[in-house]
């Protein structure tokens, strides 16, 4: 099918109205490029509702809605382009598939994931992932695994083959819907819904009652693509490769005046911090020393008035009199004491290195 007949199909299935009364299941198949996506909506509606192709490459380009009824309810189903597309860069992806919610207005009640049994490679480990960043951690209460081409197990329990990833048991775990196996042998279901696609749609409703009747929203898209854009944009900064080199040195020019103003306020601040720790260091020197002398009490130091008159007389009587050893001691150890204390004091101060 060409670009133009899928976009074609995409705005008549926009404007097909629900084959009942009753609100259509809403599903939406997401999976890497080659995993069975539109060949699993086909065996749901039981019809060729999505073009499938032999091919190498990707063939669906735009998310495509399409209805039906099955087991005579309302279903509605949106294939969307493949994560890793081989025509379509990551973010052209993206893009398109974040249209599946508005397609499934008012929003999808289940994300079904397409794997197929076999290897865990790289590229489902990867398309998983952006699945997850795309959609956001809200999207695991709304999503299940449908492995696809169940009859490559080869009478394989699904169990047995999940617990040989601890990679890719760890992803069905975290998704809420749990998992479903389609054979789909090549080709296309009949017009009648077969027991695999009813049992899909009884997990599928088990998941939207436990939901509480609700769906993914465009609101918890909104929510995960605010937080794809905000990630980016801070990982950009990090590397520097958010801006042109030109736009990032004319923003660095810009920036110079306020570099410099924080610059020249933090010098100031630390010389400021510098001399108060020298004049409070002189101060608690010549107390101690006067302390540990005799010249000043102790409690004299501690807030009690205390003359310059009485301080002088007994500095002058002490001159008088031969200075002892004891005297000298205890004048250097009231020293280091009170300085000692103003060191603490400031020792993350003494400790900071000048810029």
């Amino acid at each position: 099918m060409s670009s133009s007949e899928n976009a074609a199909s995409h705005t008549v299935c926009d404007a097909s109205p629900p084959t009942s009364e009753a609100e259509p299941l809403r599903i939406v198949l997401l999976g890497r490029t080659g995993t069975g996506r539109s060949s699993a909506g086909n065996t749901i509606l039981g019809r060729s509702a999505f073009w499938v192709s032999v091919s190498p490459g990707s063939v669906t380009t735009q998310c495509t809605r399409q209805t039906g009824t099955v087991d005579g309810r309302s279903v509605s189903v949106v294939d969307t382009p493949g994560f890793l597309h081989t025509r379509l860069n990551p973010e052209e992806v993206m893009a398109e598939v974040g249209r599946c919610v508005v397609l499934s207005s008012p929003g999808p009640h289940v994300f079904l994931v397409t794997l197929q049994p076999g290897r865990f490679t790289q590229e489902e480990r990867d398309a998983l992932e952006w699945i997850k960043a795309t959609f956001g951690p809200e999207a695991t209460r709304f999503t299940m695994v449908l492995f696809t081409r169940g009859e490559r197990l080869q009478g394989k329990r699904i169990e047995d083959f999940l617990g040989e990833s601890g990679e890719l048991s760890e992803f069905v775990s975290s998704c809420r819907g749990g998992y479903h196996v389609f054979a789909n042998s090549g080709r296309d279901e009949t017009a009648d819904s077969s027991p695999q696609v009813v049992q899909l749609l009884k997990k599928i409703d088990k998941t939207v009652a436990e939901n509480g009747g609700g769906c993914y929203s465009s609101e918890m898209l909104k929510e995960a693509e605010q937080a794809i854009r905000v990630a980016r944009e801070r990982i950009l900064g990090e590397r520097g490769h958010n801006l042109s080199p030109q736009k990032a040195a004319k923003d660095k020019e810009e920036q110079r005046p306020e570099f410099e103003r924080m610059r020249r306020e933090e010098e100031e601040a630390r010389k400021r911090a510098e001399r108060l720790f020298w004049c409070e260091l002189v101060t608690a020197v010549g107390k101690g020393a006067a302390e540990g002398a005799g010249i000043m009490g102790k409690d004299e130091g501690k807030g009690k008035a205390v003359t310059k008159v009485k301080v002088m007389e007994r500095a002058a009587a002490l001159a008088a009199s031969p200075l002892s050893i004891t005297s000298a001691a205890k004048a250097v150890g009231g020293a280091v004491r009170e300085g000692s204390k103003v060191l603490y004091k400031h020792r993350k101060t003494l400790l900071k290195t000048p810029h």
